[in-house]
């Protein structure tokens, strides 16, 4: 099995250390403890600066560093101890540390994959006493032979430390000037602890952060509780951290199970019974337990507080009140609403995200859980790259929640991943089975959500329940909009859902300076969903056209703004309401009346070219209209018909687009509406004009513009200028051409319109390029794919970079040139803009490979002749001469039957696998070999020999596992190659190497 653990690549030894008592110490000193704290790392620093230590990570009174010699780091660990010994602290203080050794296999390529070893050094040092230094076996090995003059090792024996996980041999450093005779270690096993806390049957993954702030939490608070949503992992930190702060000083730390209790009153007798506090009759036991309590220094740890809320608050208050040592730990799915209370919101377990790499998938916390948990049940998951993406898509579907992920280990045992995967659409009835030793609601997926459900007051089971139809996250107007009726007033709204949030049922995220927005898990969103079809189809229809309703308003508000000043605001308020308009869409696909559908699909047309989404839309808008209520001939169907040719056009459906345009244009024409039918006839030219028909379409631009005229209509007439500088520049007028755009420019910057303001120049760059003046054309495209960039306008972010692709290669950069024809064929690809898609395989073909193969351009050149031939698109001037050019080019270099043949076995290639599909240019049965760049180009990044090879490959957009194939090593190595050369490029993606590559001139091999 693969281990979810990184790449090895060298051997460091980490050092961790922290003070004994510093929580009570921090409550003890108050302001001076900040100094203590400042002394102590000063001083640790300065030792690790003479030793060669590295310093990985500070937090609080914790300190970690990394050597490369564990030598260095057990001088410098008894040097430290020596130091801190020694040193005069403020106010009579005695400042102790507590040190762990570790040692491991990490890599340099990323800090982060230090964490495993960074962990074990934290939990060995959280066995030891103040001044004591241990180490784990890993560490006593290296030291075996090189230990410092004066030292030696002692072996303690087997250890279970904080994890929970399997026992862990121990040794302790002895040297000169360090104290020798401690108490026995404070592992799990150490029965002179002064705990109750219950043992743990399984390893604790991940919440390094979470653990460190609640630490840092618990030191400055004498009330902190731990909030989440049911199954997020309370109760597991809390004890995480609570065995963490088993220091052996004060009177020890105590666990107080509440979740069996059903009697309120119950509560302070369990506190009592846990303290061994007895009750005196005909006394409150809360006043006998404060009265016992008293001055004793200790940490209660209160476990699932929820449903017996109230009175926990009650006795959290007067506890704290009279034990003026006494510090309170509870858990919780909503605050205790306490003073003095710190709330800490326990979240999540860390997901991969789409499409990430295999290593970053695996060392991400949820996957890990799943790795472990899986293993534990004996059918260890798969270490390749398809199980790594399915493991993802499951941790993430289960939104993380380390309950789910639990159960869905579980079934692993009768089912693949794959499987498990395709079944969480019914994870209610699938996730079932859990530990039978666990409460009941912790057994089954449903139980959790139900436990929380039934905690509810009626209002706020109504707010969630219609809150289930938002998709992804909201904001508190869409809310109070969606939600609001007449059980639960609009105003009313907010008080509710921030009781959702307290309970841990509703998200809040809450980053940067914008509003804030809320959301629902998966898990619970698909639970309410259930509570809202189980109240009739009334209930239903009312909060899913509430919801269609808001959105539609927010689209039509948005319309006219996305091409006015504030677009790039508008666009991204839509990007993020992105999946709410898909919802309010897919419900209006289901509704007799096309109107509000149709309404909405219209308003988002230019949303929909701007941010990539035109196949989509054009889909969405062909539906709406093909219903039998929508064949009507009125204006709102001549609109949805523009809008859906306009966006056909974009994606390549030039003959449907021709017809909607003309069906739309006589609508317009009848009804009298004039703006519309200088808006069709643009459109139309449009068409004709990416047909290769400028003569047909001047008459029309001509009409739209004296419609636009008469209407006085700026921003319309800037369209139809900007289609006539085109129709003439194919015309070959450049002057007309030039004088047009400058019109248009005007036009559309007066109106704040940036997304046009980009594409004009980006035409206008063009027209510069084929009059051959590259300086000029340089300047104008690399603004136009400026504004492109930050608008996230991904239409013209694919036009741009061919665009600048072609001026590298006429400027004579084939290499950065290829680079930017990748960009611009793989966005096209994902955009479903098939016209430019073959624009880019054009590109590529000229940019030739630094003209290493030929038969590699003359496939790309039938390939892209192919899909232009399909849609009867006329390449545009500039781009046909050069084509011509090249083909002549090539036929010289190949000969007329070798072209040919490649030529031709190009015209069925898959533009789709044109990067990963290509053969070499004799079609023979044996791969190219690649092209090496000069050495000098690759040392500064220094990369072996093995990975230029294996970044040869990656560059021709072979996988993992492909890569391990062609080099004859395992997929793993593979992954292990790709991730070092990602870290020496300093880029975060393979298509960002592949880009490095093509500029180095780096070439992989033509697949098969």
């Amino acid at each position: 099995m693969r281990s979810p653990g990184l790449v090895a690549t060298h051997t460091r030894t980490f050092l961790f250390a922290d003070i004994e008592g510093s929580a009570a110490m921090g409550r003890r000193l108050s302001d001076t403890y900040e100094g203590v704290l400042a002394d102590h790392h000063r001083l640790v620093r300065t030792v690790l600066a003479v030793h060669g230590g590295e310093e990985a990570g500070t937090r609080g009174d914790e300190l970690s560093a990394v050597f490369a010699s564990p030598r260095d780091c057990a001088v410098a660990a008894i040097q430290a101890q020596r130091t801190l010994a020694s040193h005069a602290w403020p106010a009579g203080e005695t400042v102790r540390a507590r040190m762990g050794i570790d040692s491991g296999e990490v890599s340099s390529a990323a800090a982060r994959l230090a964490g495993p070893v960074v962990r074990q050094a934290a939990r060995i040092a959280a066995v030891a006493h103040g001044g004591q230094v241990l180490v784990s076996a890993a560490a006593a090995g290296l030291l075996a032979d090189s230990l410092p003059t004066g030292a030696w090792l002692e072996d303690h024996g087997l250890h279970r430390l904080a994890d929970g996980g399997r026992p862990e041999r121990i040794f302790q450093l002895h040297a000169e000037g360090l104290p020798a005779g401690f108490p026995p270690l404070r592992s799990l096993d150490d029965p002179g602890l002064l705990t109750n806390l219950p043992a743990q049957v399984s390893s604790f993954i991940g919440r390094e952060a979470e653990l460190a702030a609640v630490r840092a939490l618990v030191a400055a608070s004498r009330l902190v509780t731990l909030t989440g949503a049911g199954g997020a992992g309370k109760t597991r930190l809390a004890l995480q951290v609570a065995a963490g702060l088993l220091d052996g000083a004060g009177e020890g730390v105590w666990f107080a199970d509440l979740a069996p209790l059903t009697d309120p009153d119950l509560v302070a007798r369990t506190v009592a019974d846990v303290l061994g506090v007895r009750e005196e009759p005909g006394r409150p036991v809360l006043e006998t337990l404060v009265e016992a309590v008293g001055g004793r220094s200790l940490l209660v740890l209160l476990d699932n507080c929820e449903h017996v809320i109230g009175t926990c608050a009650k006795l959290a208050d007067v506890l704290l009140r009279g034990c003026p040592n006494l510090a309170l730990l509870a858990t919780s799915r909503e605050p205790l609403g306490v003073g003095g209370e710190r709330v800490h919101r326990v979240p999540s377990l860390g997901v991969p995200a789409d499409g990430a790499d295999a290593e970053v998938i695996w060392a991400s916390e949820a996957v890990r859980l799943l790795t472990d948990r899986a293993a534990a049940q004996e059918v260890p998951l798969a270490g390749d790259e398809e199980t790594a993406v399915v493991a993802g898509r499951i941790c993430r579907r289960l939104d993380g929640i380390p309950l789910a992920i639990e159960l869905a280990a579980a079934r692993l045992r009768v089912m693949s991943a794959s499987e498990l995967e395709a079944r969480l659409d019914e994870r209610f009835v699938l996730l079932t089975g859990g530990s039978r030793a666990a409460l009941p609601r912790q057994q089954t997926l449903r139980a959790l959500v139900e436990w929380s459900w039934e905690l509810l007051n009626r209002p706020e089971r109504a707010v969630l329940a219609r809150l289930a139809g938002f998709a992804g996250g909201f904001g508190l107007a869409a809310a109070e909009a969606v939600v609001a009726g007449p059980d639960v007033p609009q105003g009313e709204v907010a008080g509710h859902l921030g009781a959702l949030v307290d309970k841990s049922l509703v998200q809040f995220d809450h980053a940067g300076t914008g509003p804030g927005r809320y959301r629902l898990l998966e898990t619970v969103r698909q639970y309410a969903a259930a509570q809202l079809d189980a109240q009739g189809p009334p209930a239903v229809n009312h909060a899913r056209n509430a919801h269609r309703d808001y959105y539609l308003a927010l689209a039509e508000a948005a319309a006219p703004q996305l091409v006015a000043a504030d677009q790039a605001e508008w666009l991204d308020r839509l990007d993020a309401e992105l999946c709410n308009l898909r919802a309010a869409i897919a419900v209006s696909l289901t509704q007799a009346d096309p109107e509000p559908g149709l309404r909405l699909a219209i308003s988002l047309c230019e949303f929909w070219q701007a941010r990539g989404h035109a196949a989509e839309g054009a889909d969405v808008l062909r539906a709406l209209l093909d219903a039998p209520a929508a064949q009507e001939a009125t204006l709102l169907r001549a609109r949805a018909l523009g809008a859906a040719a306009r966006l056909l056009e974009k994606t390549d459906g030039y003959a449907i687009a021709e017809n909607y345009s003309l069906e739309a244009l006589a609508i317009a024409r009848a009804a009298g509406d004039e703006y519309l039918a200088a808006d069709l006839l643009q459109r139309r030219a449009v068409i004709l004009l990416r047909q290769g028909q400028p003569g047909a379409a001047l008459p029309l631009i001509e009409q739209g513009l004296g419609l636009a005229h008469r209407l006085g209509e700026p921003h319309l007439a800037a369209r139809l200028l900007s289609v006539r500088s085109h129709a003439e520049y194919v015309e070959d007028d450049p002057a007309g051409a030039a004088r047009d755009t400058a019109e248009s420019l005007r036009l559309f910057r007066q109106a704040g319109d940036r997304l046009q303001v980009g594409a004009l120049l980006g035409n206008l760059g063009n027209y510069e390029l084929s009059a051959g003046d590259l300086q000029a054309a340089r300047r104008h495209l690399a603004e136009s794919l400026d504004i492109a960039r930050a608008l996230n306008d991904r239409d013209g972010i694919v036009y741009e970079t061919f665009n600048l692709g072609l001026a590298e290669y006429l400027d004579g950069s084939p290499g950065a040139a290829e680079a930017l024809f990748a960009e611009s064929l793989n966005l096209a690809r994902c955009m479903g803009m098939r016209a430019n898609a073959a624009y880019a395989l054009i590109g590529l073909a000229l940019a030739a490979r630094g003209g290493a193969d030929p038969g590699w351009s003359a496939r790309l050149h039938g390939a892209a002749d192919q899909v232009l031939a399909e849609l009867g698109h006329a390449l545009q001037p500039l781009e046909a001469r050069l084509a011509d050019l090249d083909r002549q080019r090539l036929r010289t270099a190949m000969g007329d039957e070798a072209f040919e043949a490649a030529y031709t076995a190009g015209r069925t290639l898959d533009p789709a696998r044109v990067l990963t599909s290509a053969t070499d240019t004799a079609a023979s049965d044996e791969a190219a070999p690649a092209a090496q760049p000069s050495p000098d180009l690759l040392a500064r990044f220094g990369l072996t020999a093995r990975e230029r090879e294996v970044l040869a490959l990656l560059a021709a957009g072979r996988s993992n596992p492909e890569i391990g194939q062609a080099l004859f090593i395992s997929t793993k190595t593979a992954s292990v190659h790709v991730s070092n050369i990602l870290a020496k490029l300093g880029v975060s993606g393979r298509m960002e190497a592949a880009a490095v590559a093509h500029r180095l001139g780096v070439y992989g091999p033509a697949a098969r």
